[in-house]
């Protein structure tokens, strides 16, 4: 099962299962995963399960998201990615269905991942996807041209 690792700062260092389909990331407490650091914005981005992984889309927050050290506006995670949001540091475990791992058993923290991730570049300007990303990967509720959005709270009116 695909898990996310708070590492930093150690404050906030915590391990997430993920589970769900779609996982809201933010500093407020109305996303699924909370990271209470002034660097997060309110609403940061989105993990989407791809297939047995998941993407990762920023919601073209202020301090941008980063993947391995490039900046992203979406990617597919490969197990072992090291993610930033803002200041907050984070690691991506998934153990590859081909690294031959029994149930139970974790893949080394050093492990090669299979392939390189597919990025989506932040200078497309939201003109789709990138030609190296496969149609498989762009499975599920995000249509390819399109980004997820941040869904606005409800009106204070009653």
């Amino acid at each position: 099962m695909p898990k996310l690792h708070i590492t930093s700062p150690s404050s906030l260092a915590r391990s997430i299962e993920l589970t769900d389909n779609l996982i809201t990331i933010g500093r407020t407490a109305d996303n699924a995963i909370c990271i209470r650091d002034h660097n997060v914005s309110k609403q940061h981005g989105i993990l989407v399960r791809s297939g047995d992984d998941y993407q990762l889309h920023d919601f073209n927050s202020t301090n941008g998201t980063f993947v391995n050290g490039q900046r992203i506006m979406a990617v597919k995670l490969q197990h072992g990615a090291k993610i930033r949001l803002g200041a907050v540091e984070l690691h991506y475990e998934s153990i590859p269905a081909d690294a031959g791992i029994s149930p139970g058993q974790s893949a080394p923290l050093g492990a090669k991942p299979a392939e390189q991730p597919t990025l989506l570049s932040s200078s497309g300007a939201g003109r789709g996807m990138s030609k190296r990303t496969k149609p498989e990967d762009s499975a599920g509720s995000l249509q390819p041209g399109s980004f997820a959005k941040p869904i606005p709270p409800p009106s204070a009116k009653s």
